[in-house]
């Protein structure tokens, strides 16, 4: 029989006929198939065949593909139980089970499945030229199929009933956490390697905000095909919600591969809404070690490793992974110290034995090529290692530690600081300061009393505080606000364009300086990414006579960026990592080092 001919037959063949791979997953499937069962080819191709099976069916299913290998006495019988459609109902099969013998480039056989409905029986066609009937006289090709399908009018609009949700994401069209979890289960059953790789992409709300719903939703589709492209066909890629994405792989002996291959594939610019972007990504790798690993078990796994990740820091690369490491629980478990009534006692016993140290970055000026500015930055010693703010400032503010520490960081700043303000009147300290403390109504007042008495000028100190603080309906707050700068003091609103904040509300408060966040310049890659909104945000500050300070530079092509822009004054790891007073001579020498290395690239 000619191959064409043969081809023709199996595709329009009026019994749903489907080949397996070794692993279970679906590699061809014809016309008579994606009609019983609902599902479109593509919906189908490289999934877990139990999909197709109701649940209490599937064991009994994986127990005869198992025995085809060495078959039994009776094997061959149809096996009888209960398929699942695309909408989720059951209906009686039987099928019929035949191993393939291997080909060429393919270790292992494949499984050919034919599937009937119980009682199922196909009705002799009719010539569609001539409008031929069936024995009951219906139109012969019409009514073939609903005999073959049982009223396949229940699934005319269901493709898009499982694109809205049922089972794949409406966007991207991977599969939904749904289908993820029920082809995970499906892997966990096997003895095959199993292995997570969780992603999610770390600014996206802030891209998201920056460029429109309608270019957010393309960097979506564009991240989706991207990690397809990255993996084989039956690997599941699918998107859990929002900005996370998770892939599941079977059989896979290099996960480290892939994960490096993903981590390439999205390190390449994205064009979304006419612009070149290259959102941040945290990848975690989990693979089953022990067969009691359950799949929310690999999933908690493959999250500590993307929050270490996530944690870790890029040094300038957008799109880090990291394997997982039992360690990385407990980490994930102590990172959030409010979260504890331990972790709140220890910040208590910190503080009442001066265990908060203050660590400073330098704040360079291009224009100058001079460190114009040191920032403050509260450290923990807690068991050996230095913990930073973000770690342990909440559990201060939820147990009423923060005006302790506030002040002792404030003191100790102007302290450490003096020698190095009294060399040059135009260098300053920031200090960062809560909105809880301005629940202090003497706040303003305590803060220039600190300052007298550690004989700084008031014009060398800046205050940093988030956007939310300028916003407070207490007027206790303004007023305070204006105290401080009346005395010379400057105010600063830091990691700006992470709310709800816009260049246009600048305006009219009392405000110094903006500080633009540090998750707006790491979409800066290459130096040829189009962001309007660093711009906009550098000339309407500097309109309203405010200075701009860009946070969290790591790339000389990000210092470049901003540079070109306008922007006054840089900070980050390009020029140093915050160092205690002792290494303040350091951290300038390699801040000027820096400078001098980018305006050379210029």
């Amino acid at each position: 029989m000619e191959a064409g001919l043969a081809q023709l037959l199996l595709e329009h063949g009026p019994d749903p006929l489907l080949l397996l791979n070794p692993d279970g997953s679906v590699s061809y499937l014809n016309a008579a198939a994606e009609q019983f069962f609902g599902y479109t080819r593509s919906q189908l191709l490289g999934t877990d065949s139990s999909l197709l099976l109701a649940v209490p069916c599937r064991a009994g299913f994986h127990a005869l593909l198992a025995g085809l290998a060495s078959p039994a006495p009776g094997a061959g019988q149809p096996y009888a139980g209960s398929g699942r459609r695309a909408d989720g109902t059951e209906v009686p099969v039987e099928i019929t089970c035949s191993l393939l013998p291997a080909v060429a480039g393919s270790p292992s056989p494949s499984v050919a499945l034919s599937v009937r409905g119980a009682g199922h029986r196909t009705e002799p066609r009719g010539n569609p030229d001539d409008g031929g009937t069936t024995a009951d006289g219906a139109t012969g090709r019409r009514r073939t199929l609903a005999a073959s399908t049982a009223a396949p009018a229940a699934f005319a609009g269901h493709d898009d009933q499982v694109r809205a949700g049922v089972l794949r994401d409406p966007l991207t069209s991977l599969p939904n956490g749904t289908l993820f979890n029920d082809r995970l289960a499906a892997a966990l059953r096997r003895p095959d390697p199993v292995d997570v790789l969780l992603l999610n992409l770390d600014d996206f709300k802030n891209l998201s905000a920056l460029l429109g719903r309608s270019s957010a939703d393309e960097l979506l589709v564009e991240v989706a095909s991207r990690l397809r492209n990255c993996v084989r066909p039956h690997d599941t890629v699918a998107r859990l919600g929002g900005d996370e994405f998770v892939v599941l792989l079977t059989e896979c002996l290099n996960a480290d591969a892939v994960a490096t291959r993903i981590a390439e594939s999205l390190h390449e610019p994205l064009r979304v809404g006419g612009s070149l972007v290259r959102p941040g990504v945290s990848i975690g790798l989990a693979s089953r070690t022990s067969p009691a690993l359950d799949g929310a078990g690999l999933l908690r796994r493959a999250d500590a490793a993307m929050t270490a990740a996530r944690a870790g820091g890029r040094n300038g690369v957008n799109a880090a992974w990291l394997r997982f490491r039992p360690e990385m629980l407990d980490n994930v478990a102590g990172a959030d110290l409010s979260t504890t009534a331990g972790g709140q006692a220890g910040l208590r016993q910190a503080v009442e034995l001066g265990q908060i140290s203050v660590h400073y970055q330098p704040v360079v000026s291009p224009g100058r090529a001079a460190v114009v500015q040191f920032e403050a930055f509260a450290r923990w010693q807690r068991n050996g290692r230095l913990v930073p703010p973000n770690q342990f400032m909440p559990a201060a503010e939820q147990s009423g530690l923060i005006r302790e520490i506030g002040d002792e960081v404030m003191r100790r700043a102007c302290a450490e600081m003096r020698p190095w303000l009294a060399a040059d009147a135009a260098c300053s300290v920031s200090v960062n300061v809560s909105a809880l403390q301005f629940q202090n109504r003497d706040f303003a007042t305590e803060v220039l009393a600190v300052v007298a008495s550690a004989g700084v000028n008031p014009r060398q100190l800046v205050l940093e505080l988030t956007e939310s603080a300028f916003f407070e309906s207490d007027s206790a707050v303004q007023r305070q606000l204006r105290q401080l700068r009346e005395s010379g003091a400057r105010i600063a609103m830091d990691d700006f364009g992470t709310g709800h904040g816009s260049p246009d509300g600048l305006a009219g408060l009392p405000l110094d300086q903006v500080k633009i966040d540090r998750s707006l310049v790491a979409m800066i890659r290459t130096g040829q990414e189009r962001l309007p909104f660093l711009g906009t945000t550098i000339d309407a500050a500097h309109g309203l006579g405010l200075m701009v300070t860009a946070e969290g530079v790591e790339t000389p092509a990000q210092a470049r960026y901003l540079m070109d822009r306008g922007c006054d004054s840089l900070q980050g790891y390009l020029f140093a990592k915050p160092a205690p007073a002792g290494g303040l001579a350091g951290a300038t020498e390699s801040a000027l080092a820096a400078v001098g290395r980018v305006d050379a690239a210029r």
